[in-house]
């Protein structure tokens, strides 16, 4: 694995498809370095041809998060497509590193919901994005000037990203009910337990 010394200020990007490519390109046209994870082999190993800086593994580890420096780390772009890993992904990171950015892709608004409690600092709805990138062609096509059509874009985007971050007291209570949700299933899972059984 890399030094430190390598890793510090890079981005780490976790999930290396069409979407954690794209994000890498920006990065690289910007000269920003970055440090890739992904867990399908085959393009790791492809990725890794083409020369990318890229590791196999589950992001979900902070193991593996903490060495392809997460802790030296400006920011963090999650852009796997399954849900729940993707919450746990945020959630691990944020654990490790409460004080940095993350930025996460998210299926719809729900999830972009379940991913700000997580601790994303910003969660992007795939379907919500694509309707502010049409709104934005069509505007620009029939001669709004470029100038009040990026204001408004970015204005409509900050109105949806206070709609889908949750209240303080929404998430107190949603975390509460998942607590309890779990303190129910491990009080099953001891019941069900034979008489002398040790606890794992």
């Amino acid at each position: 694995m890399v030094s430190e010394a390598t890793l510090a200020g890079k981005v780490v990007i976790v999930g290396f498809g069409r979407v954690g490519a794209l994000v890498g390109e920006m990065l690289n046209r910007h000269k920003i370095p970055f440090v890739a994870i992904d867990d399908a082999v085959a393009l790791v190993a492809e990725r890794r041809n083409e020369g990318v800086d890229i590791y196999w593994g589950s992001a979900e580890k902070p193991e593996l998060l903490a060495k392809c420096g997460l802790g030296q780390a400006r920011a963090l772009a999650v852009t796997v497509t399954k849900v729940e890993a993707a919450i746990e992904i945020v959630r691990v990171a944020h654990e490790m590193r409460g004080d940095m950015t993350i930025v996460a892709r998210a299926r719809d608004s729900d999830h972009a919901t379940r991913l700000y409690e997580a601790g994303a600092t910003d969660a992007i709805p795939e379907t919500i994005e694509a309707s502010l990138q049409l709104a934005e062609t069509v505007l620009v096509d029939i001669g709004v000037p470029m100038g009040h059509v990026i204001a408004s874009i970015h204005g409509k985007r900050d109105e949806y990203r206070e709609i889908l971050k949750p209240k303080a007291e929404e998430a107190r209570e949603r975390q509460f009910k998942r607590l309890a949700l779990r303190s129910r299933l491990l009080a099953r899972r001891r019941a069900k337990k034979p008489e002398g059984a040790e606890e794992e």
